[in-house]
């Protein structure tokens, strides 16, 4: 998934936004299994609220089928690193929408929008677009993506161990034979990914671009630091408290992250993905976002979460072999399918939340790394109708462009509304409660940010 900012190694943009090739084309065309009909509480699922918060996803839910001794996401946590971890970049900023004020426009009340992209897989209709996988899973056949490695020694987990495996009635002998299992490898970010041409090597690349910028190379570094500062704080808090199990375990595993010599990499590679950082048309000196006069890495490194992200996968998960046309069919009639199969859209047999809708790519269930930047003062929007205040900015250069992480590809970016992205109730002006899967990737993350206070919303831009 080239579309998003963590870490993975994407079969089509679902969380990232960076797209790896795990499942190839095949002249075969792709008979999906019919669906299964596999959450017993109906009832639960039918009267549940679109609402999320962070979960322990080990933990058994009332009313819900206990979670198997052999759950993938207990696998997970019993050897930390199975887990595919991601960084991603969550630009916002508060723009005015008092139409009447005629006074100074910094006290003219404001709306929070996201920078956001087009999801590029039709799993939802806008996604960060920022996400950078410092480890994934990759289909052991396939082919290493440029800028990654395998990891050695060989970290690898079987497709059966996941609950969407396809699975046959072994007693009905009518019943074709069983799927045999494939392999996922764990791939890494390469310390030098933006080094020229050695972050080709393991790809059979010769020479690929240069995409060495120093200065936000050194950006990178320092809110690196920072990073490893602010969890050494929050793993004291949680030591030893039985009930942040989970969280202990979490921030552990990023903090092994973080002193890996990939870290500064995949951060530095969300700050580019993100677009702020890029330099401008006509001006190679000048940045959208001017790094000597800009972010503060210690206040970035601080507004740091960790969230994990639990996605609706197809059920059964598609073969390998299944072509592109047929995995975007099985994204659009998924919904019909689970309609069909008594399937809840929203929670797993076991009770746990989906936090968005996935591809086939098992890396989506991840450990995101979300930092949040307040770009109102460094992006400012336009001004209001009927206010010409110098504060204000032109909108089109308010608009840095979405790139991939290692080619010239750049993609169209716009601000949406919190309201817009069903974050916030347009009403009410509080957390929404409709579903914003099918319309915001991270949806659930950012409400989760503005109840954290991350994501700051309301009142004037000078406040």
């Amino acid at each position: 998934m080239f579309s998003f900012l963590a870490i993975t190694a994407l079969i089509s943009p679902g969380v990232s936004s960076f797209v790896l090739p795990s499942h190839s084309r095949t002249s075969k065309r792709w008979i999906p299994h019919e669906p299964r009909a596999t959450h017993t509480n109906l009832h639960a699922a039918a009267t549940i609220e679109h609402a999320w918060s962070p979960q322990d996803l080990t933990r058994d839910n009332a009313g819900f089928q206990p979670i198997p001794h052999d759950d993938h996401i207990k696998k997970y946590q019993e050897n930390p690193e199975l887990w595919p971890v991601e960084f991603f970049l969550v630009p916002y900023r508060r723009c005015p929408i008092d139409t009447h004020t005629k006074t100074n426009g910094k006290d003219a009340e404001t709306e929070t929008q996201i920078l956001v992209r087009k999801s590029a897989n039709g799993t939802s209709r806008f996604g960060l677009g920022t996400g950078v996988p410092a480890t994934r899973w990759m289909l052991s056949t396939a082919q290493v993506p440029l800028g990654y490695q395998w990891t050695e020694p060989a970290v690898a987990i079987e497709s059966n161990d996941f609950p969407e495996f396809p699975k046959t009635n072994s007693e009905d002998e009518h019943e074709p034979e069983p799927t045999r299992s494939w392999t996922y490898r764990k791939i890494r970010l390469r310390k030098d990914a933006f080094h020229d041409s050695h972050s080709g090597r393991d790809n059979g690349e010769a020479d690929t671009p240069d995409f060495q910028d120093p200065e936000l190379e050194e950006f990178a570094k320092q809110i690196r630091d920072h990073l490893k500062i602010e969890l050494s704080k929050t793993s004291r808090e949680k030591t030893g408290k039985v009930d942040q199990q989970w969280e202990a375990i979490r921030t552990s595993l990023v903090q092994t992250i973080l002193e890996s010599d990939n870290s500064v990499a995949a951060i530095q590679g969300s700050l580019r993905m993100s677009g702020l950082f890029e330099k401008r048309k006509g001006d190679a000196a000048a940045r959208y976002v001017d790094l000597s006069n800009g972010p503060d890495p210690v206040e970035l490194a601080r507004s740091v979460k960790i969230y994990t992200m639990f996605p609706q996968m197809p059920d059964p998960m598609p073969l390998p072999s299944t072509s592109p046309e047929d995995l975007k069919e099985e994204i659009v009639c998924r919904p019909s399918n689970m309609a069909k199969a008594g399937r809840d859209p929203h929670r797993d047999e076991h009770g746990r939340t989906y936090t968005h809708i996935s591809t086939s790519n098992v890396s989506n269930t991840i450990h995101g790394v979300y930092l949040t930047l307040d770009a109102t003062d460094y992006l400012p929007a336009p001004a209001p109708a009927g206010l010409n205040d110098e504060n204000y900015g032109d909108d089109e250069e308010a608009v840095p462009p979405a790139l991939d992480l290692f080619g010239t590809k750049t993609i169209e970016r716009e601000w949406k509304s919190l309201q817009e992205l069903k974050v916030i109730d347009s009403e009410t002006n509080k957390i929404s409660t409709e579903d914003p899967k099918p319309t915001f990737i991270s949806g659930f993350i950012a409400r989760q940010l503005v109840n954290d206070n991350v994501i700051k919303i309301g009142g004037k831009i000078n406040e």
